[in-house]
């Protein structure tokens, strides 16, 4: 996998958990809405985003995902995107992953984003239920 430049720093805090199902085999499913702050890097506006999802953790460690939801730039230009994880618990109960994520935008200031896929290097601890995200375009 080949990363281009560094888009953004995000930071984020879970602001609704619904468990929807546990099972033994099926894990856990849930419903997740979030809110984050990114902190733009280079062409990458500094901007807020908002979104939500839902997310299975199995027994074995690995949570699978997929989300939508729109970053929102201090001027009013908006980005609507949607992306697939992939992570797995780790140390002191942390989940660490990759994110994907694709979207589109009719600003012409932000144009240029609608071709872009973004690979983001995450991590979440539910015990904060906060998260942090490094993103980077990926070539």
């Amino acid at each position: 996998m080949v990363l281009g430049e560094k888009l953004f720093e995000e930071t984020g805090r879970v602001t609704g958990l619904n468990i929807e199902s546990v099972h033994p085999v099926e894990g856990v499913k849930m419903q997740v809405s979030f809110a984050s702050e990114i902190t733009g890097t280079g062409r990458f506006p500094n901007a807020k985003n908002i979104g939500s999802g839902r997310m299975t953790q199995y027994p074995h460690g690995i949570v699978d995902a997929e989300y939508r939801g729109v970053v929102t730039t201090a001027e009013g230009e908006q980005y609507f995107w949607w992306a697939h994880e992939k992570s797995k618990v780790v140390e002191q109960g942390k989940v660490k992953g990759l994110v994907i994520v694709t979207g589109f935008t009719n600003s012409q200031k932000l144009s240029w984003a609608n071709n872009l896929i973004i690979a983001i290097d995450s991590e979440f601890d539910p015990s904060t239920q906060q998260f942090r995200g490094t993103a980077y375009e990926w070539k």
